[in-house]
């Protein structure tokens, strides 16, 4: 069983910015939306917000999205295509993404891929988080939560945030965009300093 992270890992870009971005354009009154966003960015980069506090109030924007499911759907029409191909060429019906984004809009795109989905877990009718965003060492809570069986063979991310994924994992692999590095195996870090850049 292999494991992934999905955004700027399997997914070319950010599946939660660009969500926003298909959202912005056919919905123009989310422009008015710009000050919680700023004002997010703001309070989490001088430490007075918590980056779950963060992450939810970036996401609050969809509760001024009328048909939330429907809208998810056609955007994944037209976003499947970012899907990389690397990832198209290794994928195996018992991969599990695991994602800090919003399970409402990841959800579609691994169920279009035929794989399991474990991510943050948020009612886009209220913008409520269950519990707390699925991010760092809490992938792994989550992962082992969904009684998959044991540690996954390999994780793939983008990012360092996920070490414990990486350690956790009998691999783990840091992608940056279509490199892949190993950089833990058996849980023991091996990377040097420039597979961090």
């Amino acid at each position: 069983m292999n494991s992934y992270d999905f955004d700027d890992t399997i997914f070319r870009g950010n599946s939660f910015r660009r969500f926003f971005g298909y959202c912005l354009l056919r919905l123009p009154y989310l422009v008015l939306f710009t000050p919680v966003f700023l004002a997010a960015v703001i309070l989490n980069a001088v430490k007075l917000i918590d980056k779950n506090t963060y992450l939810t109030w970036l996401g609050s924007f969809v509760v001024f999205v009328p048909n939330v499911e429907k809208r998810v759907k056609k955007f994944w029409d037209k976003e499947m295509c970012r899907i990389k191909p690397w990832y198209i060429a290794q994928r195996r019906d018992d991969d599990v993404v695991v994602s800090a984004s919003p399970a409402y809009i990841v959800d579609e795109a691994c169920r279009r891929l035929g794989v399991k989905c474990i991510a943050t877990k948020v009612d886009p009718r209220t913008a409520k988080v269950d519990g707390v965003h699925c991010y760092g060492a809490d992938k792994v809570l989550r992962y082992k939560g969904a009684n998959l069986g044991g540690a996954p063979k390999t994780f793939y991310s983008d990012n360092w945030s996920d070490e414990p994924m990486f350690a956790y994992a009998e691999s783990g692999y840091l992608v940056k965009g279509d490199k892949i590095t190993l950089v833990y195996s058996g849980g023991n870090k091996i990377a040097d300093k420039h597979a961090k850049k």
